[in-house]
């Protein structure tokens, strides 16, 4: 009698228990990418450090404005990503793609993004500094787990352009303009909390970090 209740147990519980070892391997590859992440920041923090003379016009539209201002503003393209690209008819001010499991990214940037010079770094930063570095397969798996990775993934990416808003010279109307984007579709309240509230919280705020996993 003692061998039906044990399994009748095992199966019970074996959903709890895969949702346990899945946040255990997530968590396992977050920690295991936090030394290199510290190390990228400290070197990043030094190199946006150089003083930038931004030139008051707008940015003409087109690739040759794409590739100044990636200069300009010392953002580096990360090993994963292929070169930011113009594209005229993109709706938002830049898109980061994924086409298949194992492909490197694609960055494509609007003409919304070229309103000025810092606009249009602050674009780069956000998709190449921010998204290019955070974790697509993992940021889904959150998604499936209700825990809102593309939702937090989008807002560290927000936060980054608005803490480095001084780095790219942007006048105090277009932060506030940035801020007010991301408060509205991403409000701080806004993730759902499917687990624990502490347990979410701590693994979306890993999740959404940069960590050049891919």
């Amino acid at each position: 009698m003692l061998f039906p209740k044990v399994r009748f147990l095992f199966f019970y519980y074996l959903p709890d228990l895969i949702v346990l070892l899945s946040t255990m391997a997530i968590l396992g590859s977050l920690f295991a990418a936090k030394a290199a992440l510290i190390h990228r920041q400290e070197v990043n923090a030094l190199r946006h450090q150089l003083p930038v003379n931004v030139p008051a016009e707008a940015p003409p539209l087109g690739q040759e404005s794409i590739d100044r201002a990636l200069e300009m503003f010392h953002i580096q393209v990360p090993s994963n990503t292929n070169s930011p690209k113009w594209d005229p008819d993109l709706q938002d001010r830049g898109l980061t793609t994924l086409r298949a499991a194992g492909s490197r990214l694609e960055v494509t940037i609007g003409p919304m993004a070229f309103e000025s010079w810092a606009l249009l770094g602050s674009t780069l930063a956000h998709e190449l500094e921010v998204h290019c570095q955070q974790n697509f397969t993992l940021i889904r798996l959150m998604d499936m787990a209700g825990l809102d990775g593309t939702y937090r993934a989008e807002r560290v990416a927000y936060l980054h352009e608005i803490s480095n808003a001084k780095r790219f010279g942007m006048q105090r109307e277009t932060a506030s303009s940035i801020e007010e984007t991301m408060e509205f579709y991403y409000p701080e309240s806004g993730a759902r909390e499917s687990l624990p509230t502490a347990l979410a919280t701590s693994l979306g705020d890993w999740l959404a970090a940069p960590q050049n996993l891919l």
